[in-house]
C-alpha cells in the first residue's frame, strides 16, 4: 500500500482515505512449480508441504545478530563502504521518526506523521520485518501486539486506523498481511519461538480463506477485489514458498504462485514497468473500477515501485527463473536510466512522468541491481545512505527495507 496511491484499499474507505492521503502527498536454476491451469482454473485442495521448500528450518537456528551480510544465491551485494552501518542508521532513523507508544494501547505502532498520525498495517509489517532482522525483540513484540489488538473477525489486521486506534476500515490489506507473516516467520527463527510460528500459520490460513481468489489471484484484501482487481506489488513469491511449508498447503507454492507470476508476465512491458493495479487477466491501459472507484492501470506509480524488491527476493533466495527474466528487464531499464535520475513516476512505455526523487522508487530499483547491475545497486544504496531525499513515512520505510536487502541483511532465515 502506498499513501500516494488513489485506490489503495477497500471501497468503503476510499473517500476517507483519499482525503487523508492528500495530506500526506507532496510532490540460474528454475524452481517452477506445477501449473495452475488456465487463467480461471481452480486450485487443488490443501496437501503436504511446499515441494522444493520442504526441509526448511522453522522456529530454530537463531539468534542471528545484526549484521548478517549474507550473499543470497546468485545475487550480489552493494560494494558501498560501511553498508551494514548505513543500513543500521536507516533503521534507527525510521524507528525514531515513526515508531511510537502514543495511542498504541500499551504497545507500539508505526504512525504516519504526515497523515494525521494514522497507522496502516503495511507499516506494522515493515517494522516487524526490520525489527526481526535487527534482533530488536522489544520493538518487534510491541508492533506485533498492536497488530493483534486490531485483528478483524477474519483473523487479519484492519488495514487503516486512526491515531487513537479507531479503525477506519475493518478490512485487511494483503501486502501488510504478507509482510506481518514474514516478520513472524523470521522472528520464529531469530528467537526460536513456536508462538510466532503458530501465529504465522493462523494468519496464512486466514489469508488463504479470505484473500485468495478461486483461480489463485491474490486479492488486495480480505473483503474486495480478485477477478476484477489485484495489486501486482502485493505479490511476494519468496514469501509464498515458505507459507506453503508453514501451512502445509502446497497451493501457495504451486497454483497461487503460478497464477500471480502469469499475471506479472502479462503486464510486464519491454522495460519491466508494471501498473499499480490490474485484474486477474493482466490487462493494462484500461479503466479499472471497483464500486465506482478508479484504479491506476496505465503507469508505474508508488504501488508498483515495490515490484523489483518483491521479485528480486525470489531470484536471490530461490533461483526462480521467472523472477530473473523480470529483473533482466527492469534492472536494465533503471541501470540505463541511472540511479540518481530515477523519478517517482513512469508511463508503461518508459517515459518519465515525474522527476521527484526518493527511495520509494530508487531503493527497489537498486534491489533489482542485485541480479547483475552493480552500478545501479551501488548508486541506489549510496543515495539511501546519503539520506535518500524525501524522508516521509513511505519513502523512509522503503529506504530502510531496501537498504537491508542490498546490504545482505534481508535474508531468509528458514534456509
Amino acid at each position: 500500500m502506498s499513501p500516494h496511491s488513489a485506490g489503495s484499499r477497500g471501497p468503503a474507505a476510499l473517500a476517507l482515505a483519499a482525503a487523508l492521503f492528500a495530506v500526506a502527498c507532496a510532490s540460474p536454476a528454475s524452481n517452477n512449480q506445477g501449473g495452475a491451469g488456465g487463467d480461471n482454473g481452480g486450485m487443488g485442495g490443501a496437501t503436504g508441504g511446499g515441494g522444493d521448500t520442504m526441509g526448511l528450518k522453522l522456529a530454530t537456528g537463531g539468534p542471528y545478530p545484526f549484521p548478517q551480510h549474507r550473499v543470497p544465491g546468485s545475487c550480489t551485494l552493494t560494494s558501498a563502504g560501511n553498508a551494514d552501518g548505513s543500513a543500521q542508521a536507516a533503521y534507527n532513523t525510521w524507528k525514531a521518526s515513526y515508531v511510537t507508544a502514543t495511542g498504541a494501547g500499551g504497545f507500539l505502532r508505526v504512525q504516519r506523521t504526515q497523515n494525521q498520525n494514522d497507522t496502516v498495517s503495511e507499516g506494522i509489517g515493515y517494522g516487524m520485518i526490520a525489527a526481526a532482522y535487527m534482533n530488536d525483540r522489544a520493538t518487534f513484540d510491541g508492533l506485533w501486539q498492536y497488530g493483534k489488538l486490531h485483528f478483524n473477525a477474519k483473523g487479519l489486521m484492519s488495514w487503516h486506523l486512526m491515531s487513537s486506534g479507531q479503525p477506519l476500515d475493518m478490512g485487511s490489506a494483503s501486502d501488510g498481511d504478507s509482510d506481518m507473516i514474514w516478520g513472524l516467520i523470521m522472528a520464529s527463527d531469530q528467537w526460536s519461538s513456536t508462538d510466532y510460528l503458530d501465529a504465522a500459520r493462523n494468519m496464512i490460513k486466514a489469508m488463504r480463506q479470505n484473500s485468495i481468489g478461486p483461480d489463485g489471484t491474490l486479492k488486495p484484501g480480505d473483503t474486495w477485489g480478485g477477478t476484477s482487481l489485484t495489486n501486482p506489488s502485493y505479490f511476494s513469491p519468496a514469501y509464498f514458498r515458505v507459507f506453503a511449508v508453514v501451512s502445509g498447503d502446497a497451493n501457495w507454492s504451486s497454483a497461487i504462485l503460478d497464477k500471480n507470476y502469469t499475471i506479472l508476465s502479462k503486464i510486464t512491458g519491454t522495460n519491466g514497468l508494471v501498473p499499480d493495479w490490474t485484474n486477474n487477466s493482466g490487462v493494462v491501459n484500461m479503466t479499472l473500477t471497483e464500486s465506482g472507484s478508479t484504479f491506476n492501470n496505465s503507469s508505474y506509480g508508488y504501488d508498483a515501485a515495490r515490484m523489483p524488491w518483491r521479485i528480486t527476493m525470489d531470484w536471490c533466495f530461490n533461483g526462480e527463473t521467472r523472477a530473473r527474466d523480470y529483473l533482466m528487464k527492469i534492472g536494465a531499464f533503471f541501470n540505463n536510466f541511472g540511479s540518481t535520475n530515477i523519478g517517482d513516476g513512469y508511463a508503461l512505455t518508459g517515459s518519465q512522468t515525474s522527476g521527484n526523487k526518493n527511495m520509494a522508487f530508487i531503493g527497489p530499483a537498486g534491489v533489482s541491481g542485485m541480479a547483475g547491475y552493480q552500478t545501479l545497486l551501488d548508486g541506489a544504496f549510496n543515495y539511501g545512505a546519503g539520506g535518500g531525499g524525501d524522508q516521509s513515512y513511505y519513502p523512509s520505510s522503503l529506504r530502510m527495507i531496501t537498504m537491508l536487502m542490498m546490504s545482505g541483511n534481508f535474508v531468509d532465515f528458514t534456509k
